[in-house]
């Protein structure tokens, strides 16, 4: 089962998927970004902010199915779709289920092929484990925990954000209500996890509507490749690929106006 809010009054349906380890609320700013004509969900993942734990189903399929589902008993019409990292690769796994809930999909920032997850986990592991001690925590805590964490130039991320950044906020509301078995399955099981990634350019050829590969910039952390770009490009019907200058992986959490009006372009 996957939990949803809801909001924006107009007529073009949009839905927002978080990245892994996030929340719907992370969002929040970029959803509050969008123009008036916009009716928004924004859901969380299996595993996620109010949706259950489901240990064992956190493999992209499943996860795509349970998004399919999810879309079956809430859209009345095809949506756009806007999934960030994680939450790309498992609306693309949606739209492998049932691409006639799709009017459009933006991938924010999210690698396409298994062989390249499977390096980033490597690299990413500490993180990853240090976040799954973490889990459960209280907010404030966290907020200070992950505040701390280091930023690079030897500075920590409070110091170079603000201790009270969006970001951290809604990282730490996240992982206070995170199942920690969803990072496990990651570190231990990620040929399950990710390796259906190994359908990415059938499912983004099943996308009736654009597909739009938004990258951050590759001079602050881009987790997207040339590679993925050139399978965009020869996989979808109407392909796009846009870099967000001077951003990072996070996209819209650190420009949620530019990344939002980058959409709304897209949509007529």
């Amino acid at each position: 089962m996957i939990e949803a809010q809801s909001g924006g009054r107009g007529d073009t349906p949009l839905v927002f998927v978080h990245g892994g380890s996030a929340s719907w609320r992370m969002g929040k700013d970029f959803l509050d970004a969008l123009p008036g004509r916009v009716r928004w969900w924004a859901v969380d993942l299996p595993g996620h902010g109010a949706s259950p734990w489901t240990p064992g189903r956190y493999d992209l399929r499943g996860v795509g199915a349970a998004l399919a589902e999810w879309a079956a008993g809430h859209l009345d019409r095809p949506a756009w779709w806007y999934g960030h990292s994680y939450g790309g690769q498992a609306a693309l796994a949606a739209a492998g289920v049932r691409p006639d809930a799709f009017a459009g999909l933006v991938i924010g920032d999210a690698p396409l092929a298994p062989a390249r997850m499977y390096r980033l986990l490597d690299r990413m592991s500490g993180t990853l484990r240090r976040w799954q001690g973490w889990c459960g925590r209280p907010e404030e805590e966290l907020v200070r925990l992950l505040g701390a964490e280091d930023a690079g130039g030897g500075r920590t991320r409070a110091e170079v954000l603000g201790a009270a950044h969006p970001y951290l906020v809604g990282q730490a509301a996240a992982l206070h209500r995170h199942d920690p078995a969803f990072i496990e399955a990651l570190l231990t099981e990620s040929q399950q996890v990710y390796g259906h990634l190994g359908h990415a350019g059938e499912w983004i050829a099943g996308v009736p509507g654009p597909v739009l590969l938004l990258r951050a910039d590759p001079a602050v952390m881009s987790l997207s490749s040339a590679e993925d770009e050139a399978l965009v490009r020869s996989a979808a019907r109407h392909p796009a690929v846009t870099t967000v200058s001077g951003v990072g992986h996070g996209l819209h959490q650190f420009a949620p106006a530019e990344v939002a009006a980058t959409i709304s372009a897209l949509i007529p």
